[in-house]
């Protein structure tokens, strides 16, 4: 059986993934929550983006910015 995809997303629940975003910049975090709408919450973030380092540390990402979400390695 497929697993739909906010059941992939679900188990991937306080594991760290990567979020890339429409303005460029990339996100990592530990993911906490997310909605339907797939605004995620994260811990431990931090954001990457024209090779700067930015922590963030607990962050809620609304979901209409999000291009990609994976685990991280």
């Amino acid at each position: 059986m497929t697993s739909r995809p906010l059941d992939v997303l679900d188990k991937a629940k306080g594991k760290r993934v990567i979020l890339k975003l429409k303005n460029g910049s990339e996100i990592t975090g530990v993911l906490q929550a997310f909605d339907l709408h797939l605004n995620i919450w994260l811990e431990e973030s931090i954001e990457r983006k024209d090779g700067s380092e930015i922590t963030l540390g607990s962050a809620l990402v609304r979901g209409d910015t999000i291009i990609l979400v994976s685990p991280a390695e």
